[in-house]
């Protein structure tokens, strides 16, 4: 179960977003990937909340590099960024962490920080 871990957890991740999206609109899952020689990077999904898109990353653990979440922050000037995973609930340095079991309150937990 381990090694199909990730991909269940992005899964997961991605059918919870889509179920509590705005019902009254279609709905897509989008992703980002950045091809640059030397400098490849990709994000979960990229998502909107109102008028503002932020990327999302899935981590199956607690912990997780953010290296390519932290880029595309920084070449699209987005306000934050979101990370879903085991760990608990925290906001650090435009980094909103978000356990699991709580995507359906994603959209509320950004607008408070935004």
């Amino acid at each position: 179960m381990q090694i199909n871990a990730g991909a269940v957890v992005e899964h997961f991740v991605g059918q919870e977003l889509t179920v509590y999206s705005d019902r009254h609109q279609q709905v897509s899952l989008y992703f980002w990937a950045r091809e640059k020689r030397g400098s490849m990077a990709e994000v979960d999904y990229v998502i909107n909340i109102g008028a503002d898109i932020f990327p999302v990353e899935v981590k199956s653990g607690k912990e997780g590099r953010l290296k390519s979440l932290r880029m595309f922050i920084d070449e699209k000037k987005s306000r934050l960024g979101i990370r879903f995973s085991q760990d608990k609930l925290s906001y650090y340095d435009k980094i909103l962490s978000i356990p699991l079991y709580m995507v359906e309150q994603m959209p509320r937990l950004v607008e408070l920080i935004t």
